[in-house]
């Protein structure tokens, strides 16, 4: 009787199951119905609000205030964290109390591989998804798509996704025949942590054509490199790019900054961070928006429109359930 009702319980499970091919060529089995889903890092978890919030199972970090409005039901999630550098892994009892039918990894993340076997080891379904690049954003919601049976969402997202970047590079001609704009890249409440070539961080300044005025090295692909206020000096940007309000607004008054031909001529500029940081911390689709913020910054009259207009479509898309 036993074997039975376990062989009728194993043939339910199929019955109720499908098979998915994630990012990386790796044939999955998960529920044929998905209601609930982790991601491991906070740009995958992005991805996921955009493309429907109450998917949310867990979330990485709490969301501000200032947030919450935007994400509906993925604000009151529990928080399991995730691992995104610096040390960070995710807490598995809070993980495992919100029972997601799938949990979304990026494969390159730190410690990745090690972390996928605890996941397994969970008996939950992992998916391995590409985070490398802005592009990545097409296939991540073509997956999130094939997961819930949401093609139609998957494709507005995706749609939107491809015509940005076909946009701006069909401006890169117009572009590269400007100066190239100097930038130095401002993150932490210092200003003193940066971005060097080969940072996924950066990719929005690529696109829109801007070139770093640091010559440095990564150290890890966290980034936020530490740097001294002589590199910064002798770099001279031309523009100042800074990630926190308050460092953009004090670097006038600041003698040590007054050097400067960036502060000398006013051209320092404040990321947009709302409801998320356009460019990156994370590195999210929020970039999509970022990079039509930057061309606008550096060659106002290369892309044409208003950028307030696009925002608001931006933002109509992405966070339909928000109300102005």
């Amino acid at each position: 009787m036993k074997i039975v009702l376990f062989l009728m319980m194993l043939i339910f499970s199929f019955a109720n199951a499908k098979t998915i091919t994630d990012g990386y060529g790796r044939v999955v089995t998960i529920p044929d119905k998905v209601t609930k889903i982790y991601a491991a890092s906070p740009p995958l978890t992005m991805s996921l609000v955009a493309f429907d919030p109450t998917l949310v199972a867990a979330l990485n970090s709490p969301f501000k205030p200032d947030q919450k409005p935007y994400v509906g039901t993925a604000a009151s999630k529990p928080v399991a964290g995730g691992f995104f550098g610096q040390g960070n892994t995710p807490n598995y009892e809070v993980l495992a109390a919100a029972k997601p039918d799938v949990i979304l990894m990026w494969q390159k993340a730190p410690g990745s591989e090690d972390q996928l076997k605890k996941f397994m080891a969970l008996n939950i379904p992992v998916l391995m998804i590409h985070n490398e690049s802005i592009d990545d954003l097409a296939s991540q919601f073509e997956l999130l798509g094939k997961i819930t049976g949401n093609t139609k969402r998957a494709h507005e997202l995706i749609t939107y996704t491809k015509e940005t970047l076909g946009l701006v590079r069909s401006l890169q001609g117009k572009i590269n025949t400007r100066k190239k704009i100097r930038y130095y890249f401002a993150e932490g409440v210092d200003g003193m942590s940066s971005e060097c070539e080969g940072s996924f961080h950066l990719e929005p300044f690529k696109y829109a054509g801007a070139k770093n005025a640091l010559n440095c090295r990564m150290s890890s692909n966290y980034g936020m490199e530490k740097m001294s206020l002589e590199t910064v000096i002798l770099a001279d940007p031309d523009v100042i790019i800074a990630m926190e309000s308050a460092f953009a607004s004090s670097i006038k008054a600041d003698p040590k900054w007054r050097t400067l031909r960036a502060v000398k001529s006013g051209h320092i500029l404040s990321v947009p961070n709302l409801p998320f940081n356009y460019i990156t911390r994370p590195p999210s689709f929020m970039r999509l928006l970022g990079i039509r913020w930057l061309i606008h910054s550096f060659y106002p009259d290369v892309l044409q429109g208003s950028l307030d207009d696009e925002t608001k479509r931006f933002q109509k898309l992405f966070f339909p359930k928000f109300k102005p």
